[in-house]
């Protein structure tokens, strides 16, 4: 029956078929045709026969039965063709089997069925040779026996050699992909499938999969066909989805995205599954790769000091590192952008920061800007940032931006700036020492000159007398003033022993009462029994002036006031220390001063009433004795500086009474460049019984030597002179006299110290201004100790006297 006439109208008839020219042609295969009812082959061409290796006679001497020709794991393709067939009234989709060859052989073949239309359960079928090409000829030479059955018309035979070659085109096409396709039933049954996908299998496996086997059989893991079964029974439920599976091939571990799509028939009906898998074993490396990356560098960001962001190219930021927050006082999950910028930057450097921002967006442009930001609780923090473009070639795609806290950074530069300011103020001082020093020593030793003097003179109890001794005592505290310079410039050990801060701090009103106006009232309590602390006399009577005159000074605008110094022990909440209050009635420290208060150089009086370096060098002091200071302070309400000092181990050492005076006998050179106190230290000396050679400088000195004047017991020289300095002429007496004992005086001169002295060979180092006792005391140890010397080597005096 011709099926190209008559059909019913429900057979769709194929849209992808194109006709070519009716010109005949051979087919590329052997190409069968065959009719039959239900199972049974009723009429059979001779190259249908030839395909199954049968002949007309053996045809004709019995039935062909098509179910007992397929072998037994193809029946399922037969029927799901059919069904397919029967549901859509028209053709089945290609589909490849095999048949039992009479021999006991299989062919695999193509085949393409369609039920006749009017005809209840007859069919036409077309199978396609899919066996080697010499076979097929070997095939079609024997059928020798003329066709019996219907001939198709040219049109059908076109068709199925256009059906072989675009099916050979397909294979191919797939076959030559790198993703694995397949398509299954929905028993799992294997239906098609490329040659990735084979390969792939024989792997896992190590079997091949054929056509109608099942997918996922047992020479699978129970793991791993649970899991793809699983994936197959969503797909044949009706959804489409992809999943990334992880399979061990020869190469090792791949990735694979596997995408399951359900095939459904004409009558939406799901007939099984499509999947297409791709290796994405590099894209996931890829990934892994990145995920790693950015886990470091969030890591990293998140570790940072610096606040660090990121903007895309329009300046959004995409993602901000916790230390950004805490620079700006954000709560974690505040996000960071313009506005949070704009909450926080400092009113006077806004319209700046967003103006240069801006210009260096749009510019693509790296910048780096310094502004203060305001924080909610007042206070004022300086930051430093900086954004640089992210570039794809010529391309801005983004930026990178810091915020660097430069708080503490400007807080430290502040605190160089102002420590090269204390080192030249050391400079200064120490320039200044040795001439101060020279002053102060004729001032000290013609003191004690004059003391020495009133003594036959003048009673006991005089005015005189009493005036003098002020006049040393004061010379004594200026030395130690000097000294105390020196010390807080770094340029010479601070002196610690216990002090009783009590018996200071009298003694220091006691002074300051004479410059304190009478407008106000100085009101002491002192504790009754001594109060040790460990340190510098000297020092600790400076904190105490200093406190008392910057309290005296903050009650001028009023007219006078109450200025009240307290001494007591704690002993609550830590070690005992005691606590020196110094407390004025004044108009108190405005609140912008007070974190500044201790700077040095920092003052709030007008120009030339203050260098700033009062309170500056008691913060040092009190720190340096390991102590502490505060303040309280309201405007209006006056200040109360606390000064806390850790309490000595061990009572204070008691002044020494003066040792009664020193006398000697011996020859001493003195060699000074200033007459002043040259005329104190011949007095002195010649007044203990001693004779004295003077000399201007080191040179005279030396040639002094060479003289019968040079017969001498000991050498005095300042350190300080022109043409030759005191250490040089050291070295020069000593390689010329050995043993001969040297004594060096200096007011500030950082070239000696003690270790230059003990390598010199130098017996003493007296620091100006020294007393008459002092010096006579040295000079007469000098000249006991040479002879001392020179008595157990078996020699005679130094001088020869």
């Amino acid at each position: 029956m011709d099926i190209t006439h008559g059909r019913d109208e429900a057979v769709e008839r194929p849209r992808a078929v194109h006709v070519p020219p009716a010109a005949p042609r051979l087919p590329a295969s052997i190409v069968g045709v065959m009719m039959g009812i239900g199972e049974e082959i009723t009429e059979a061409d001779d190259a249908f026969l030839a395909i199954v290796g049968y002949t007309r006679e053996d045809f004709e001497a019995g039935r062909m039965n098509w179910a007992e020709m397929t072998p037994p794991e193809f029946l399922h393709l037969d029927a799901a063709g059919s069904r397919q067939a029967a549901e859509s009234g028209g053709f089945t989709v290609p589909y490849q089997k095999e048949f039992y060859r009479k021999d006991g052989t299989r062919v695999p073949v193509l085949l393409v069925c369609a039920f006749i239309p009017g005809a209840d359960g007859q069919w036409m079928g077309y199978a396609v040779d899919l066996s080697a090409p010499t076979a097929q000829r070997a095939r079609a030479t024997d059928a020798r026996t003329p066709l019996r059955a219907p001939v198709p018309q040219e049109f059908y035979v076109r068709l199925v050699n256009e059906l072989v070659l675009e099916r050979a085109r397909m294979l191919a096409m797939l076959d030559n992909t790198d993703a694995l396709l397949w398509a299954v039933d929905p028993q799992l049954r294997l239906l098609s499938a490329n040659a990735q996908f084979h390969a792939a299998q024989r792997q896992i496996s190590g079997h091949d999969l054929e056509v109608g086997d099942a997918v996922v059989g047992p020479q699978f893991p129970d793991d791993l066909r649970a899991l793809w079964t699983a994936y197959y029974h969503r797909a044949l439920s009706g959804e489409r989805f992809v999943e990334l599976t992880l399979q061990p091939l020869a190469e090792g571990l791949r990735y694979f995205e596997s995408t399951f799509h359900p095939i459904v028939d004409q009558r939406g009906r799901i007939t099984g599954v499509s999947v297409v898998s791709q290796d994405v074993t590099a894209r996931h490396q890829a990934e892994d790769a990145l995920r790693t990356s950015e886990a470091r560098f969030r890591t990293l960001a998140a570790g940072s000091p610096l606040g660090i962001y990121l903007m895309d190219a329009r300046g959004q930021v995409v993602y901000a590192n916790p230390r950004l927050n805490e620079i700006w006082h954000l709560t974690p999950d505040t996000p960071f952008g313009r506005e949070a910028m704009e909450q926080r930057i400092h009113p006077d450097d806004r319209a700046r920061v967003f103006a240069e921002r801006d210009a260096a967006l749009s510019e693509g442009r790296p910048a780096t800007k310094d502004y203060r930001l305001r924080l909610p609780d007042g206070s004022e923090r300086h930051v430093r940032t900086r954004i640089t473009p992210v570039r794809e070639g010529d391309r801005v795609t983004g930026f990178v931006g810091t915020v660097d806290d430069d708080t503490e950074r400007r807080a430290l530069e502040q605190r160089v700036r102002q420590t090269e300011k204390m080192e030249s103020l050391g400079t200064l001082a120490g320039g200044i020492a040795h001439d101060f020093n020279n002053m102060l020593g004729v001032v000290l030793g013609n003191t004690e000159l004059a003391l020495g003097d009133v003594d036959a003179l003048v009673p006991e109890g005089h005015a005189l007398r009493e005036s003098l001794r002020e006049i040393r005592t004061a010379s004594l505290r200026a030395r130690d003033l000097v000294r105390q310079i020196l010390t807080f410039s770094r340029h010479s050990e601070r002196q610690t022993a216990p002090v009783d801060l009590r018996a200071l701090t009298q003694e220091s009103l006691r002074l300051l009462r004479a410059t304190i106006p009478s407008t106000v009232t100085l009101d002491a309590r002192l504790p009754d029994d001594p109060v040790a602390v460990l340190g510098d006399a000297t020092a600790l009577q400076q904190v105490i002036v200093n406190l008392c005159t910057n309290a005296e000074y903050a009650m001028r605008a009023e007219g006078g006031g109450f200025l009240s110094v307290t001494l007591a022990v704690e002993r609550r909440g830590g070690p005992p220390a005691a606590v020196l209050a110094v407390r004025d009635t004044g108009q108190g420290i405005p609140v912008e001063a007070r974190d500044r208060l201790f700077e040095p150089f920092y003052t709030t009086k007008p120009r030339g009433e203050g260098t700033g370096m009062g309170l500056a060098v008691v913060h040092g002091i009190v720190t340096a004795h390991g102590g502490t200071i505060a303040v309280d302070s309201a405007p209006g309400a006056g200040a109360t500086f606390r000064v806390s000092l850790p309490l000595a181990p061990t009572p204070p050492v008691t002044e020494p009474r003066p040792t009664p005076d020193v006398h000697g006998r011996g020859r001493v050179m003195l060699v000074e460049d200033e007459p002043s106190l040259a005329r104190f230290a011949t007095q002195a000396l010649t007044r203990a019984g001693y004779d004295v050679t003077y000399c201007r400088d080191g040179i005279e000195a030396l040639h002094a030597l060479d003289e019968p004047r040079g017969a001498v017991d000991v050498v005095v020289s300042d350190v300080t002179m022109p043409g030759l300095t005191g250490d040089k002429l050291a070295r020069e007496l000593l390689r010329l006299r050995p043993g001969l004992p040297v004594i060096l005086t200096t007011g500030y001169s950082h070239l000696v110290t003690p270790a230059l002295v003990q390598a010199l060979g130098v017996v003493a180092l007296l620091h100006k201004p020294f007393t008459a006792r002092d010096l006579v005391g040295a000079v007469r140890d000098a000249i006991e100790g040479a002879r001392t010397t020179a008595a157990d080597a078996g020699a005679g005096p130094v001088s020869g006297a």
